[in-house]
């Protein structure tokens, strides 16, 4: 009895020395990503491309294409489609940033001209105008990160794509794999790949629709590289919530500079309509049961994990929270963590098949 009593007196403490290791432990991880992120960043965008894979996998071999030559089918068009777009978003980026200049001193003749108007009005004051401050290269550093990130993507293509190869050649054992590890976890496994194959599926398409149809926008506006902010909302259009609004902000603005406030006016609404059917009406229909994150854990996924990743980061943080909110909704033990990612519209789902009676 005594012995027990000693080791009751020290149980207590053991949830807490817990807390503290894995505390220690995830510090630790991501620190280690932290120094590892050129890596880590080829190795996520690698996954990235395997998830938006999935689907069309999927669909080859329902229609009877034998594994192998479904894969390879995707593989190539995959790689054919991404070098594509990285030749004609390359050739975009570098004629924007050559444009800088030019857009910048547009801009600056708007805002004097705002200014004198502002300041004939009597609302603010002549000696404090803030165009006084405008340098010709103030957007100039600004595009340098920019432009850096999109050199780092490239550069490491080559690793991307031998990675994702071997990842979709290893999609098609992985099940195999967990049945053989655990039945229970096979079947865990076999239902979160399927919703990632048809989350990511009917995400590739609505963000694919998005992008055309903002690029038409765009080129019926007469803005300067279209298809650059086409690819622009494709690319955000997987981030929920804020994503496209970020990719509407600069070509908004470059809309009002060259075109006007007309055109600038008819962007914001084309904008707003594009992603409001697509987002708001056609995606909900497709997708079924709402899979949607926070836009609070949106925004500070983005801030973490741009701050540990980079602008790699910032793009993968939304597509790796919902993962991990797909993960928990399987499960019945972590169901309760997914809900508290989510933007609290399944909980209407789950409160109307858990108890009908609350309705009544």
């Amino acid at each position: 009895m005594v012995e027990e009593n000693k080791y009751d007196k020290y149980l207590k403490y053991v949830g807490g020395v817990r807390f503290w290791i894995v505390s220690t432990g995830v510090i630790v991880m991501f620190a280690a990503l932290k120094e590892a992120r050129s890596v880590v960043n080829i190795i996520l965008l690698a996954m990235f491309l395997t998830a938006i894979s999935l689907a069309p996998l999927n669909w080859l071999k329902k229609k009877g294409v034998p594994r192998t030559m479904a894969a390879l089918i995707v593989i190539f068009t995959v790689i054919f489609i991404a070098a594509l777009n990285g030749f004609v978003i390359e050739a975009s980026v570098n004629g924007f940033v050559k444009k800088i200049p030019v857009y910048e001193e547009k801009f600056k003749e708007m805002w004097v001209s705002a200014e004198d108007e502002l300041a004939h009005l009597g609302l603010i004051n002549e000696d404090g105008q803030v165009s006084k401050q405008f340098q010709s290269k103030t957007l100039l550093p600004m595009a340098a990160p920019i432009a850096s990130g999109l050199g780092t993507v490239f550069s490491g293509a080559i690793v991307i794509f031998i990675l994702f190869i071997f990842m979709i050649f290893e999609a098609e054992m992985f099940s195999k794999k967990m049945k053989y590890v655990s039945s229970d976890s096979s079947k865990h496994a076999d239902k979160i790949l399927k919703q990632l194959r048809n989350y990511f599926g009917i995400k590739t398409l609505t963000s694919l629709a998005t992008g055309i149809a903002i690029g038409i926008m765009m080129w019926i506006l007469g803005v300067d590289f279209p298809v650059l902010w086409g690819f622009l909302a494709f690319i955000l259009n997987y981030i929920p919530s804020i994503g496209s609004f970020i990719a509407a902000i600069p070509a908004v603005l470059l809309t009002f500079v060259m075109q006007g406030p007309l055109s600038g006016f008819v962007a914001i609404v084309g904008y707003f309509v594009i992603n409001t059917l697509i987002g708001n009406v056609i995606e909900p229909q497709l997708m079924g049961r709402n899979l949607g994150i926070s836009p609070l854990i949106v925004f500070v996924s983005m801030i973490f994990y741009g701050f540990i990743l980079g602008p790699i980061g910032m793009l993968i943080a939304t597509p790796l929270a919902i993962v991990i909110k797909i993960i928990f909704d399987s499960r019945e033990v972590t169901k309760s963590l997914g809900i508290m990612l989510s933007d609290g519209r399944d909980l209407e789902f789950l409160n109307g098949q858990a108890s009908p009676t609350e309705k009544e």
